[in-house]
């Protein structure tokens, strides 16, 4: 019992949700038993209150999101409420920033990594020299560049891998998912750097969230999402409002598991190919 104490007036996201319980069920009392203008106030604050967690709660079910889960309870529902986008990395770092394309098209295959290392092994074993370290590839989930400190991991934040599919497949395959999830609109699509900029409209009040996807030499599929209320020249009156509900999140969660059955067909696919190659068999390739 002490333990759970110390842990709920503990420092952190789980303090702030204690203390706003506690102050939550002061204002219940005071409404109860208080009469006159204050009794009034409390009861105001009390419904507005109620009808705050019902929206909230309502807004977080309809994005396919949930409290419960990693990091915490607390966790998610600080980011639901103070982030407005959302992006995919090595970890699922809640904290990532969108990756840079660039950087994301710098991401060799694993087999081409493994033979750059075994090159540089054998080109220090060679010299007299002190050798150096080798340079190794950060997370694209990494923090800020001075290595500040990191939120905990997300599950539906984690970059999927398909290796296996060849990347010009795996982006036709990601372009024809967004084509057929409703309320997802194509942007443009560049085949060169394996890019898709798409759009997501909400069905009641139409809020508009961006999606970008990017397929890299690894196979991997990066998404960020970013809603563009809250954004600097929102002309939305929820402008101030900085949090999304876990919309973003909801996003990258859909697409990936829209993707997960296409992928599976695709490795089938390749399997079949391999098989008929093996057997001298030509096959035509989608």
């Amino acid at each position: 019992m002490e333990s759970q104490l110390q842990s709920l007036v503990g420092p952190g996201p789980q303090r702030l949700a204690a203390e706003i319980v506690l102050v939550a069920l002061v204002v219940v009392v005071l409404s109860l038993y208080l009469r006159g203008p204050l009794g009034t106030l409390c009861r105001i604050v009390v419904f507005v209150g109620a009808m705050a967690v019902i929206i909230g709660g309502t807004a977080i079910l309809m994005n396919n999101v949930s409290l419960a889960g990693p990091p915490s309870a607390a966790v998610r529902l600080r980011r639901f409420l103070t982030v407005n986008w959302a992006a995919t990395s090595d970890k699922g770092d809640g904290a990532a920033a969108c990756a840079d394309p660039a950087q994301l098209a710098a991401r060799q295959p694993a087999d081409a990594e493994h033979r750059e290392r075994h090159h540089v092994r054998r080109t220090v074993a060679h010299t007299d020299a002190e050798p150096a370290a080798a340079p190794t590839a950060s997370p694209a989930g990494a923090g800020a560049a001075g290595g500040g400190d990191t939120e905990p991991g997300f599950p539906e934040l984690v970059r999927n891998a398909y290796p296996g599919i060849p990347p010009a497949r795996l982006m036709r395959i990601a372009a024809a998912t967004v084509a057929g999830l409703p309320g997802w609109q194509i942007v443009s699509s560049d085949p060169k750097t394996f890019t898709i900029d798409a759009v997501y409209r909400t069905r009641l009040l139409g809020f508009a969230d961006d999606v970008r996807i990017v397929v890299t030499p690894r196979s991997e599929v990066d998404v960020c999402s970013r809603s563009r209320v809250g954004e600097p020249g929102s002309q939305s009156p929820f402008g101030a409002f900085q949090g999304d509900f876990g919309a973003n999140i909801g996003h990258i969660k859909e697409f990936y598991l829209a993707l997960a059955p296409a992928a599976d067909a695709a490795y089938r696919q390749v399997e079949i190919e391999q098989t008929a190659e093996q057997r001298g068999v030509k096959v035509l390739r989608p």
